[in-house]
């Protein structure tokens, strides 16, 4: 786009000085920008900017101005910030574009040039590189760009999270139009005005979807499901979280007819049991990533289906599945040693057993988060890092049995770990801050450390971690025995590094305070009296 707007402006002062000239044409007022305020151009920007003076609405939201000046003619219209939004989306209900004579007149002298020196073939080629605010922008320039920039090929990705409470079904039905077959990627989550009636026009226009996230669009049920599974063959990554009317029927129905699913996410659909898991699971056998977080049907049993036929996961998110307990996450590490990331947080029923599966079969895991899993000690740990030497990121939260042991048998076998969090495990204690910090690797590797209310840590520990060259973060709120000086000092050696403390303001010197007594009953603390007939001041 750099060479654009510099092919724009050098057509601009040609332009202008054959206007001083002649002294019988206007001056065109062309608004340049660098090559990096382009690439952060955002969606508020769209009506910033200046108009070449025609009239055009499109689909997806050229606007409409007038220029009453005949000697300027600015690219886009000067919008107030406060309208920007509103009109951008109420333009994507229109699909006209009109233009006078004099108009287009004023187009061929400005642009034409520019027409003429790029063809077609590679403006579209220059298009498919921005994202859809910066086409938007584009359209905006000129008829011509407009059919450019809105053409099918350059809108494959669309992600209009960032517009949720402006998006309707009128919106989303008219992108598909406008999009068609090219549109391969959508997210809308939380767009709560999305419904079924719409999901089935879109699933209508966009036959060669891949990809969908309808997170929080509540109003969506099983019928969305039914009319994309019955067009979109295609679709491999789904994220319906939180949509509570789907059921297992509609799991049942995408899974039958979308057999190529790879990536699905049912977290918080409460009404989807361990039989719409088990059909999941047998009809979608390349599912590669499964999260179901909050899902209280996910039991052993749901745990066992998916473990036999799908065998490739690689990426599991458990959280709060308060129903598993040790035998289900057995069978899932014996039949997926693929895994790489594990979240198990908050499913206190874990014991140490799921440790040394984990030691003894996920051989490949890099994540894994076990907060507040209060039953894991430091046997399991012990077993887990024999096994799994890829850790990258362990999060320990609220494991209040650990000890210094956990932390040297993590110094001794997993060398790649980057993130380790440790807050709340009131056992830990400056020795395992000297375990991990004298690891060579973690001196190269440990990028976030965690350490909030762990009470026996002190100095020690920062003059222990002077040792962590690369630390970019360390959070140590409520470690009541650190002082200032040490973080001053740790400050000083890691100019870059981030740290999130907190320091209690000293108790103020208490002094005589006039009390007011009670207007009933004549005294200073009354139990008789009701709490706010009491006031001491």
């Amino acid at each position: 786009m750099a060479v654009i707007r510099t092919f724009l402006k050098r057509t601009a002062v040609r332009h202008s000085s054959n206007n001083n000239n002649n002294n019988n044409l206007s001056v065109v007022s062309i608004n340049t920008r660098s090559s990096s305020d382009t690439s952060t151009s955002t969606i508020d920007h769209l009506n910033s900017q200046t108009n070449d003076g025609y009239s055009s609405t499109s689909t997806l939201g050229v606007s409409t101005i007038n220029s009453d000046d005949s000697s300027q003619h600015p690219l886009l219209p000067v919008i107030s910030s406060k309208n920007r939004r509103k009109n951008f989306f109420s333009c994507l209900t229109n699909n006209t574009t009109t233009m006078d004579t004099n108009e287009e007149q004023l187009i061929n002298e400005d642009i034409c040039l520019l027409d003429t020196k790029l063809p077609k073939e590679l403006l579209l080629r220059i298009f498919s590189y921005l994202d859809y605010k910066s086409l938007c922008r584009c359209a905006q320039v000129s008829k011509y760009w407009n059919t450019l920039a809105l053409d099918g090929s350059n809108w494959q990705s669309i992600n209009l999270k960032s517009f949720q409470r402006d998006v309707d079904g009128i919106v989303l039905e008219n992108l598909s139009k406008q999009c068609g077959s090219f549109l391969k990627r959508l997210d809308i989550e939380n767009c709560k005005f999305i419904n079924d009636h719409n999901m089935r026009n879109l699933s209508n226009n966009c036959p060669n979807l891949e990809r969908l996230t309808v997170k929080h669009c509540t109003k969506l049920s099983n019928t969305s499901l039914y009319h994309l599974s019955k067009h979109c063959p295609y679709l491999n990554h789904i994220n319906i979280a939180s949509c509570h009317h789907i059921d297992d029927q509609g799991i049942k129905m995408i899974s039958s007819n979308c057999s190529n699913l790879e990536w699905i996410d049912i977290s918080w659909c409460m009404n989807i049991t361990e039989n719409g898991i088990r059909n999941l699971a047998e009809s979608c056998p390349k599912l590669t990533v499964f999260k179901a977080e909050g899902c209280t049907h996910m039991t052993n049993n749901a745990a066992r289906e998916l473990a036999i036929n799908c065998s490739n996961l690689l990426f599991l998110d458990l959280n709060r599945c308060s129903s598993l307990t040790d035998e289900g996450l057995l069978i899932l590490t014996e039949h997926c040693p693929l895994l790489e990331t594990l979240i198990i947080a908050n499913c206190r029923n874990l014991t140490d057993n799921t440790l040394i599966a984990l030691g003894r079969y996920s051989h490949r895991l890099k994540k894994l988060d076990a907060t507040l899993c209060s039953q894991f000690t430091d046997t399991g740990f012990l077993a887990m890092a024999q096994g799994c030497h890829l850790l990258q990121r362990l999060d320990l939260e609220d494991c209040v049995a650990v000890t210094d042991e956990t932390l040297r048998h993590l110094a001794d076998n997993c060398p790649n770990i980057e993130i380790l969090t440790l807050s709340r495990c009131e056992q830990i204690t400056d020795e395992s801050i000297r375990y991990i910090s004298s690891s060579t690797s973690a001196q190269e590797n440990l990028r976030i450390l965690e350490l909030d209310n762990c009470p026996t840590i002190t100095d020690i520990s920062i003059d222990h971690l002077l040792n962590c060259q690369n630390l970019k973060r360390l959070d140590i709120f409520d470690c009541q025995q650190i002082s200032k000086n040490a973080v001053k000092k740790i400050q000083a050696r890691f100019p870059d590094l981030n740290i999130h403390a907190y320091f209690a303001p000293r108790t103020p010197t208490p002094t005589n305070r006039r009390s007011r007594s009670c207007q009933l009953c004549c005294c200073t603390s009354c139990s008789v009296c009701t709490p706010s007939c009491c006031i001491i001041a």
